[in-house]
């Protein structure tokens, strides 16, 4: 409900506000456009060794949405015919998953001092609770020649992932020679007969939230005068993202453990390719896919024990990453 109230009040703004032409002058349109699609990949969830161990990761937590269904609308202003003269546009889009199972979460673990060996696995279901993307663009269209349009923009992003792992099986391998009072650190091959644990309910939880602005360039080329297809390019370091994962209760930890994570930086890419079909003056289909890749995010986490409860205590240096490919239909609607 609020998502519609938030939408109408767009329309309102954007539609009265909308300019009259004069001789000379290229006209504004306000457009609404539905969209439905599906999201592919997956989000990485990472903690970073504190100099003891070997490998290059303590801990990969890998979230999979293959696929989640989403629907959503878009709100555009701009130009009603930009290939005749430049001109500005602007457009906001939000995106709605619909939670369910969407693939395996899958948990790994490094704790050896001595080699790279994987030490502890597990599988879940992977449920997908949420799914929320926001975007707001703007920018300046340029026409090249008759039939082809150069964008240049500023995107600023927000998305929020949240996922809980259901039952599944792990399996940890055995330590060598451990005492009652210090771990040795040194493992069997996780496949040397190692200790094994079924699960069942829910295992662990994570949200994942993402706020980043970048910079873009797309080239359009219009085949006839009512279908063009445009390849865009976005790519940023200005990252910032915030995670909550949350470990409940099972045999190897009765207590649970509740991670916070707060980290920046990396590198965001994002390449596209949008076809658009106008089957007239008021009505336009589209078709678009994209690949979202985030990675070197770093940062601290934070842990405390029992989930709720405690102080929060600084735990070391946590990761994130994310690798999707979004596809989707709109239906553009010309007001």
């Amino acid at each position: 409900m609020k998502n519609i109230t938030v939408f109408a009040v767009l329309v309102i703004i954007l539609h009265s506000g909308q300019p009259v032409p004069v001789q000379g002058q290229q006209a504004y349109a306000v457009s609404v456009r539905p969209l439905f699609g599906l999201v592919s990949g997956h989000a990485e969830e990472l903690v970073y060794p504190d100099g003891t161990t070997i490998a290059p990761l303590l801990s990969e937590l890998l979230w999979n949405m293959k696929p989640v269904f989403y629907y959503g609308v878009l709100l555009d202003f701009s130009q009603t015919r930009p290939i005749e003269r430049w001109g500005f546009f602007s457009n906001i889009s939000l995106k709605q998953g619909i939670p369910g199972v969407s693939g395996i979460h899958e948990n790994r673990d490094w704790m050896s001092v001595v080699n790279t060996g994987l030490t502890d696995y597990s599988v879940h279901d992977n449920h997908t609770r949420e799914l929320f993307f926001f975007d707001f663009t703007a920018g300046l269209s340029f026409p090249l020649h008759r039939a082809v349009l150069l964008k240049t923009y500023i995107n600023v992003s927000f998305i929020r992932f949240s996922f809980f792992g259901k039952d599944g099986h792990g399996m940890y391998a055995r330590e060598i020679d451990p005492t009652p009072f210090r771990n040795s650190g040194q493992f069997h091959p996780i496949k040397e007969n190692p200790d094994r644990e079924q699960f069942q309910g829910k295992v662990i939880s994570y949200t994942q939230e993402w706020l980043y602005a970048a910079p873009g360039v797309a080239v359009s080329y219009y085949f006839f005068n009512n279908f063009f297809a445009e390849l865009s390019f976005m790519a940023s370091p200005l990252i910032v993202s915030a995670a909550l994962d949350e470990h409940k209760e099972h045999a190897l930890r009765p207590r649970g453990t509740q991670y916070r994570d707060y980290m920046q930086g990396g590198i965001m890419i994002e390449p596209g390719l949008q076809l658009f079909f106008a089957a007239g003056k008021q009505l336009a289909v589209s078709w678009d896919i994209s690949w979202r890749y985030i990675s070197g995010t770093r940062g601290v986490t934070y842990q405390r024990s029992p989930i709720g409860s405690g102080t929060y205590l600084q735990g070391g240096e946590a990761g994130a990453g994310l690798s999707i490919i979004t596809t989707g239909f709109g239906f553009n609607i010309r007001l």
